[in-house]
């Protein structure tokens, strides 16, 4: 992390503890008993007996740029979905604000207590006897069993099944369940070799490949993919053949156990979340009602933010300017860094896959100017591990700002141009060029086009092509022509996916939360086990130097763990995994009559905007 940005992360803002969706009904409205008027006498005079009026309901009014599209967290990685999941159903665990406003801790949800360690890989979840769906069906062991089976369904092969079997902890043979049959795997697996076990009707146990701690185990059951499953009606939703499920696509497919009903859902409109009054951990939250508009375009949410109807806006660059020195900007520090992904499939591009090619795309990028001047306000970064990366390890030492990081850094400088950072080297961009050139077979007159892929809404990608396009015709001589091609939102990752000839890079970010305690965790999503993004030529050095780092944090050797993450850094920017670009700054207005209960910015769990109060 650069001294700058610890700075900000020290002082700065937050929004999330990202939520999610659940909860399709909403207790009987109560109606008022009718006041019948104090009877009277001549010789009376006392007025009749009036009733308090009743507190105006705490409307908080959010948006997002795109529509939830399941309500079932396992089966994709959009974060769109994460806030109605996590207000409107359940997790075994929750983070909540300390009274102090200086850091959070962990309640139990649909747990009822923290976990109890048996010895030194098992360890056991008691689960709340009261808790129940929104119908009002039980939610026990076997609930929480059947959950997870299908989470790790083999036949499914669910876009965050990961986040089950290895992420804050790893579960005994639940990865071989989940890819048992393919290349690498068992060819069987049954479920009953899995390490999740039910001890009896309110008990689970869990079996860990490694020693953990209750806060690992904690921290690993709040994601959004880990909201219980309502049985029957996931069984309703499970086509004929067993390969997909409707679960979680509408309210009718769904049921919720969250702090807050799933009220009304308009798609792409608005989604209305009510607070459920007798859930245990109602006195947690102080909204009534969330309001969760759907505005795909700037320009609408900041005139209902100006008019009062939105309590939040993440303004864009052009429209941040305005607000810099407005009191209701809050900053802080991303958990990614920007990138541009690369696409090695691309059978029309004849550069497709090349390293020479990568290399020279890496150094044709003037982050500086992309940071400071076109998106104004970011920190150019041409590295990969994010500045949070570290925070939450025991020594609280970010990778960024340790000797290691700071060698990357050093070693990515000296390879750019004079006056330059970053590893901006236009002269060396074009030199790797005419390497990949002559590893193809291409005449140097070839003019090549690449398609960058970005949403059409984005008010990052596009004025980041634009800029590119400029930049490569000086830099490559007319050799590498940009075609910006926009896309509708929420279809980029399943282009990637399906349409390998129909783009070359996209603008992208891939935030690891687990990161902030294993900083080499931010590689997850580059590594060829990770189906949801199949857009690298991984390498076996790759993925041996991330079980190096995987080997160290077992020994529980947080110093090898920064020095192995080093040597994965460096392997990545030789294997060119994806161009990065710049780390991310957040910059969010937050209406005035929104109480925050953090001082800080706390990372892992933000400014607790979900636990906030509205005061008028």
């Amino acid at each position: 992390m650069s001294k700058k940005l610890t700075a900000l992360l020290l002082a700065a803002m937050m929004l999330l503890s990202l939520a999610a969706a659940c909860g399709n009904k909403e207790p009987a409205a109560t109606t008022p008993a009718a006041t019948t008027p104090a009877a009277t006498t001549p010789a009376a005079t006392q007025p009749a007996a009036t009733q308090p009026a009743a507190a105006e309901p705490k409307v908080f009014n959010y948006y997002q740029s795109k529509d939830a599209d399941t309500l079932y967290g396992a089966t994709t990685s959009y974060s769109e979905n994460e806030l109605a999941i996590t207000l409107c159903s359940g997790y075994l665990y929750r983070q909540v604000p300390n009274d102090d406003g200086m850091g959070f801790h962990f309640e139990p949800d649909l747990a009822i207590e923290e976990p109890k360690q048996i010895d030194e890989l098992t360890w056991q979840i008691a689960l709340r006897p009261e808790a129940k769906f929104h119908n009002g069906d039980p939610i026990t062991a076997d609930t929480w069993i059947f959950t997870f089976q299908e989470i790790l369904n083999p036949k499914l092969g669910n876009a965050l099944a990961s986040f089950l079997y290895k992420n804050y902890i790893e579960i005994v043979n639940a990865q071989n369940y989940f890819f048992q049959g393919t290349d690498g795997y068992p060819a069987t697996v049954a479920w009953e070799e899995v390490g999740i076990k039910k001890v009896d009707d309110y008990t689970i146990e869990i079996n860990v490949v490694n020693p953990v701690s209750a806060n690992d185990i904690e921290n690993h059951f709040i994601m959004r993919c880990m909201a219980p499953i309502h049985p029957e009606t996931y069984k309703a939703c499970m086509s004929a053949d067993g390969l997909t499920t409707t679960y979680g696509t509408s309210l009718d497919t769904w049921v919720g156990c969250g702090p807050y009903f799933f009220d009304t859902w308009t798609y792409e409109s608005i989604e209305t979340y009510k607070k459920n009054e007798d859930h245990w951990m109602a006195d947690w939250y102080n909204y009534d009602v969330i309001n969760l508009y759907i505005i795909p375009e700037e320009n609408p949410r900041v005139q209902m933010f100006e008019s009062g109807e939105l309590d939040y806006l993440a303004p864009s660059t052009d429209v941040r300017d305005n607000y810099m020195d407005d009191p209701r900007m809050i900053t802080y520090p991303s958990l990614y860094i920007m990138d541009y992904d690369l696409n090695t499939r691309n059978s029309t591009n004849p550069l497709s896959g090349n390293n020479n090619y990568e290399k020279a795309l890496y150094h044709a990028i003037d982050r500086e100017t992309i940071a400071t001047q076109v998106l104004r306000n970011m920190e150019p970064a041409g590295w990969y591990v994010n500045g949070q990366a570290g925070s939450l390890s025991d020594s609280g030492l970010c990778y960024r700002d340790s000797e290691y990081g700071n060698y990357v850094e050093d070693l990515v400088n000296s390879w750019s141009a004079e006056g330059e950072i970053c590893g901006f080297n236009p002269d060396l961009a074009y030199d790797y060029l005419m390497k990949a050139y002559a590893d193809v077979g291409l005449s140097e007159d070839t003019v090549v086009h690449l398609k960058s892929l970005h949403t059409e809404t984005s008010v990052s990608g596009r004025p980041i092509c634009e800029f590119l396009m400029a930049e490569f015709e000086r830099i490559f001589k007319g050799k590498l022509v940009i075609d910006c091609t926009p896309c509708a939102p929420g279809t980029t990752l399943t282009i990637m996916e399906t349409m390998p000839d129909s783009w070359d890079f996209t603008f992208q970010d891939w935030g690891r939360s687990v990161s902030r305690k294993l900083p080499y965790e931010v590689y997850h999503y580059h590594r060829e086990s990770y189906t949801g993004r199949p857009t690298h030529t991984y390498t076996d050095a790759f993925e041996a130097q991330f079980q190096a780092c995987a080997e160290a944090a077992v020994n529980e050797s947080y110093e090898r763990v920064l020095e192995e993450t080093m040597k994965l850094e460096l392997q990545a920017l030789e294997d060119v995994i994806n161009i990065p670009l710049y780390q991310g700054v957040n910059f969010e207005l937050i209406s005035d009559r929104i109480e925050l209960p953090m001082k800080q910015y706390v990372p892992g769990f933000g400014w607790g905007i979900w636990f906030a109060d509205i005061v008028e």
